[in-house]
């Protein structure tokens, strides 16, 4: 009668491996959604931008990118201006981001964006967003819109 079945020697051995193997995937998988969280709260918000400056250039009037309640973490909503004393109204809205993202507005004094009807900004200077997370100090992303309207992510 032959025995099947493993020692215990070749089962401490596959259990010491697999918890290796575990010890290192873990915390790196922490990190990966961590960035992935950035990186898809920067292509929201880059959407956002894109279909603002289109919407400005097909309509022909300002639209503006207004943070809820004068924070950008909180969403946002992108607002065409109604033209001729037409009400304004709202084509998008961004939920509220993870309480531990870091989202900050440069370069702009009144912390909105708005294009003006040929797709620049309005704004008389550039913009830059910042977005990282609180548990990832070294990994962030940029989001700059120039003068004319251009976006860009960058990595940092």
């Amino acid at each position: 009668m032959k025995v099947r079945g493993f020692t215990l020697i070749e089962l401490i051995i596959t259990l010491l491996i697999g918890s290796l193997l575990l010890a290192w995937g873990v915390p790196n998988y922490r990190d990966f959604k961590l960035r992935r969280m950035i990186t898809d709260n920067a292509n929201n918000l880059t959407y956002s931008l894109n279909l603002a400056r289109a919407e400005a250039i097909r309509v022909g009037t300002d639209v503006e990118i207004d943070p809820v309640g004068g924070q950008w973490h909180k969403g946002w909503t992108v607002t065409v201006k109604g033209i001729g004393g037409a009400a304004d109204y709202v084509i998008a809205e961004e939920d509220t981001m993870d309480s531990q993202m870091r989202f900050k507005l440069t370069n702009i004094a009144s912390n909105k964006i708005i294009f003006n009807r040929i797709g620049g900004l309005k704004n008389n200077q550039p913009a830059r967003f910042i977005l990282k997370h609180k548990d990832m100090a070294n990994d962030e992303k940029e989001v700059l819109v120039t003068m004319s309207g251009n976006i860009k992510v960058v990595n940092k």
